[in-house]
């Protein structure tokens, strides 16, 4: 495993930590991210809007932000264009669900489980194959 990912996966783990606490989640729900699905419930989408607030691919509106994501992008991916260019792609494809009507506003949540179905199903196609 390349030191990009391994620091990314690491960087997952701490955040998902600090919002487990506000968002726990079972067994089951771990095993659902683990194959790359996201469980039914309130806790496990805003589980992952914390996840993606935290790491700079949502916004505090709960929308999902491009911008934002390059920039942590650089700091990770430092020298890498490819890759660079892969995370602006995916983003740019993946915040469509911004135009998607939601119920729960700024808190994210919805919007967080639709982009989170749009990275799973897309990161393959852009090298970025996680394992959570």
């Amino acid at each position: 495993m390349d030191a990009q990912k391994l620091g990314i996966q690491r960087e997952l783990v701490t955040v998902g930590i600090q919002c487990i606490k506000d968002h726990p989640l079972s067994l089951s729900d771990i095993r659902a991210f683990r194959n790359k699905m996201i469980p039914n419930g309130n806790d496990p989408k805003c589980f992952v809007a914390c996840l993606f607030k935290k790491i700079g691919v949502m916004d505090n509106m709960g929308m999902i932000s491009p911008a934002k994501a390059k920039e942590n992008a650089k700091k990770v991916f430092k020298g890498s264009e490819e890759h660079l260019k892969n995370v602006d792609e995916i983003m740019e494809k993946c915040s469509a669900v911004n135009q998607q009507k939601t119920n729960d506003g700024k808190k994210g949540c919805d919007r967080a489980k639709l982009a989170f179905g749009c990275f799973t199903e897309n990161a393959p196609k852009y090298g970025f194959d996680f394992d959570f």
